[in-house]
C-alpha cells in the first residue's frame, strides 16, 4: 500500500495498536519485536472502530463513519479503511484500548497456562495464573470503558499544576527561583 497521507486513514494508529499489544519496540514495521504486518494491525484498528460504532449506538454516539477504502479484488473483501473526519487523539485512544481487547481475547483462546518443552538435554517449563489473564481482560475492558465514558463527557480529568510557594510568596519564590524573572518559575498557576 502507499504512504499514509491522509489523517483519516485508520493507518496512522497502526504504531500505538502495535505499542499497546506488544510493548513499546513494536512501532516500526521493520521492529524487531513486530508480531503484525501492516495489514493485520490495520484490520484489527478497522474491526475496532467497526465495534465501537455498534456497541456506542451508532455513529451518532462515536462520532465518525467507517469507510471502506479499498477492496480485495478476488473476494471484494474490505482491505483498507477511513474515517469520515480524523480521529482525535482520545478517540484514537478509545480505538487503540478497543484493539487491544479484541487481540488479546483472540489471542487468550491459543493461550497455554502452563507448558513443559524438552529436547534431549534440555527442558523448559512455564506457568501462567489464569487470574493473571482474567485481570488483564478486566483491565483492558475497563481502560476502554473509562476512554469512552471520557469521549462522551463524563469522568474527564484535567490536570492544573500550581506554584504554590510563588502564588502565596512571590518574593521567596524570586529568591529561590532566581532564574524565573522574579514571577516564579517551574510550575506555574493554570485557571
Amino acid at each position: 500500500m502507499p504512504p499514509v497521507s491522509d489523517l483519516r486513514d485508520t493507518r496512522v494508529l497502526i504504531p500505538r495498536v502495535r505499542r499497546a499489544l506488544q510493548g513499546p519496540s513494536a512501532s516500526g514495521a521493520t521492529s524487531p519485536g513486530n508480531q503484525l504486518s501492516d495489514d493485520e494491525a490495520n484490520a484489527l484498528i478497522a474491526d475496532a472502530l467497526a465495534d465501537l460504532i455498534l456497541y456506542g449506538g451508532g455513529e451518532e454516539v462515536f462520532g465518525h463513519k467507517l469507510e471502506v477504502a479499498a477492496r480485495d479484488e478476488d473476494y471484494m473483501a474490505p482491505i483498507a479503511w477511513t474515517t469520515d473526519t480524523p480521529l482525535s487523539e482520545y478517540e484514537g485512544s478509545v480505538v487503540v484500548a478497543q484493539a487491544a481487547l479484541n487481540y488479546f481475547l483472540n489471542y487468550a483462546k491459543t493461550l497455554k497456562t502452563s507448558e513443559k518443552i524438552a529436547d534431549e538435554g534440555q527442558s523448559w517449563e512455564y506457568e501462567i495464573a489464569a487470574t493473571v489473564i482474567t485481570q488483564q481482560i478486566k483491565g483492558l475492558r475497563e481502560d476502554r470503558d473509562r476512554a469512552l465514558d471520557a469521549l462522551k463527557g463524563k469522568n474527564v480529568v484535567t490536570e492544573d499544576y500550581v506554584n504554590f510557594l510563588q502564588v502565596r510568596d512571590s518574593y521567596t519564590d524570586s529568591l529561590i527561583e532566581p532564574w524565573a524573572g522574579g514571577g516564579g518559575g517551574g510550575q506555574e498557576f493554570c485557571p
